[in-house]
């Protein structure tokens, strides 16, 4: 006896709902509050929801065991749910399939899908390491572009083959909307209100499934049906990113040569307080006079001359470790104390708030009373990886998978990159001392102020609170002291110390919209490699708040 079509909507809702309040509640109660707004995607369209299980997996596993053994139970786990939603949401008017055949069909997507989405859940757990705008782009925009031709599979049998009907794009980007609006929702409102929230965008879901399946069987026809379209789009997709786009880790090789000189500007900001410039990943210093002087100095990755005067640098030399920057750094603070009697302003940015934030929270620094951070990477540090000497431990075959991705990225784009470069095992391993709040941390004796750019928004999640003053600037990684605004609050913090904040309401608003796409944090506690780093710079685990100094 088949039930009526209002029983199965209910069915299908209530199915699609449950697995996400029990996700939400799970969350909840084992303190994984930061990534909340992952658990909708649990019972997403495709490809949404084989993307949560992955950046889960590639996360949480300590093993290559554990790996191969998650990595089938999440295949498994999501064929039997989308067959029991793709059952629910068949229509009466085409007949369903045995329930048997249409589970291998989605076993075999499940594992299918899974393989072709990978590196762009890699990219989305670099993401999470270094808290950069660009990757996370780099995970959604395949994302999104890749979705309408795989949102048919497991529901038809020639799902990679024709366009995909102009429903089924509008269904994969309405799910993006509904699973965006959820989570900034679960974040706006009472903790009490977070499993009904992720019940509710999970049962929306349900709804969407029922238009999905009903799109893909009863569109009048289908364009292109002999054309592999599918396979064609994900191949673009990859070679778009691995060829044409420059992905290095803190957003794109030379970025700091720019116009107009940023020195120059800094030291037209300064009014003669001596004050250190530390440029990002991937910026050169080829010795030109403009950073070689007072009041303005740059900070070199290859430290000073005999004279004292920053020595040039290649690129490459930022892929330092942070240990030995920063310890290049208080060689240079001192020197600058020595020439001219006075403390010392450190304008950080991009990488080198890294650099300044590491000297300041493992070294003594009384040479220093400023620091003002310019794109910092908020937030960064919430994975890990071993290095490639070790057989076990957290996320070991996501370092691995990235290894490969980095490789084909040094070889398309000539760029030295590697996953296990000293700039970012030092920032793996040294982790506990940027989570959270960290970078937005007060520290004694030193007026701290942040230039934060809009674009990196979307990978601080709602929970950060800045203790310090912040200014909010509507723009990209990196450029920030070309707004006139930003520029002149950071000339009355170098002459005065007074610290302007400024906010933007689009800041928060994206902050909101990112947090539904980023990775799950590894927790501090969990990983042994941390606690010696979390012991020692008495970090209490708690994503918005400071440590007791």
């Amino acid at each position: 006896m088949r039930e009526s079509p209002r029983v199965r909507l209910a069915l299908l809702i209530i199915l699609a709902a449950v697995p996400a309040g029990i996700e939400a509640a799970v969350v909840r109660g084992t303190g994984f509050t930061t990534t909340i707004s992952l658990v909708p995607h649990i019972t997403a369209v495709w490809p949404y929801g084989t993307f949560h299980d992955l950046l889960w997996v590639m996360v949480y596993h300590r093993s290559w065991a554990g790996f191969v053994g998650e990595s089938l139970a999440a295949i498994g786990t999501r064929a039997l749910l989308c067959t029991g939603l793709i059952a629910l949401a068949w229509p009466p008017e085409r007949e369903r399939p045995q329930l048997s055949r249409l589970l291998l069909r989605n076993l075999g997507f499940s594992a299918l899908l899974g393989a072709i989405l990978s590196p762009w859940a890699a990219l989305g757990v670099v993401a999470s390491e270094v808290s950069v705008s660009w990757y996370l782009a780099g995970e959604l925009i395949p994302l999104l572009i890749m979705a309408p031709v795989l949102q048919r599979g497991g529901i038809v049998p020639g799902w990679w083959r024709g366009l995909p009907p102009l429903g089924t794009v509008v269904l994969s980007l309405v799910n993006v909307v509904t699973l965006t609006a959820g989570s900034a929702l679960m974040w706006w409102a009472p903790p009490r209100w977070i499993v009904p929230i992720a019940a509710l965008v999970g049962g929306v879901n349900g709804i969407l499934w029922r238009y999905a399946v009903r799109t893909a069987l009863l569109h009048p026809g289908v364009r292109w049906k002999r054309v592999p379209v599918s396979p064609i789009v994900i191949v673009s997709v990859a070679v778009l990113v691995f060829v044409v786009a420059d992905l290095t880790l803190l957003g794109g090789h030379g970025r700091e040569q720019r116009e107009p000189d940023p020195i120059a500007e800094l030291e037209a900001a300064s009014d003669g307080h001596p004050a250190i410039f530390l440029a990002g990943y991937d910026s050169d210093y080829t010795g030109e006079p403009s950073g070689r002087t007072l009041p303005v100095l740059r900070f070199s990755y290859r430290g000073l001359d005999r004279d004292g005067h920053p020595r040039p640098y290649p690129a490459l030399a930022t892929h330092q470790s942070l240990s030995t920057s920063a310890t290049l750094l208080a060689r240079q603070v001192e020197q600058v104390n020595r020439r001219t009697g006075r403390p010392v302003a450190l304008l950080a940015e991009s990488e080198g708030a890294f650099v300044a934030h590491f000297y300041l929270q493992t070294m003594p620094h009384p040479g220093v009373d400023r620091v003002a951070y310019l794109s910092p990477p908020i937030r960064a540090g919430r994975i890990y990886y071993p290095p490639q000497d070790r057989n076990a431990g957290w996320g070991i075959a996501t370092g691995w998978e990235l290894r490969a991705i980095f490789a084909i990225l040094s070889a398309t784009n000539g760029l030295p990159n590697s996953a296990d470069e000293p700039f970012i095992r030092s920032l793996m391993d040294s982790a506990p001392l940027f989570r959270g709040n960290r970078l937005l941390c007060p520290e004694r004796g030193v007026k701290t102020i942040a230039f934060l750019p809009t674009s990196d928004a979307i990978t601080v999640s709602p929970s950060i609170h800045p203790r310090v003053p912040v200014v909010e600037v509507t723009a990209v990684h990196g450029i920030l002291i070309d707004d006139p605004s930003a520029r002149r609050r950071l000339s009355v913090f170098i002459e005065s110390g007074r610290q302007e904040q400024r906010r933007v309401w689009g800041y928060a608003a994206l902050q909101w919209a990112g947090a539904a796409w980023q990775a799950p944090s590894l927790r501090v506690p969990w990983n042994p490699a941390w606690r010696a780093v979390a012991g020692r710079s008495n970090q209490n685990f708690k994503p918005d708040e400071c440590p007791a100094r």
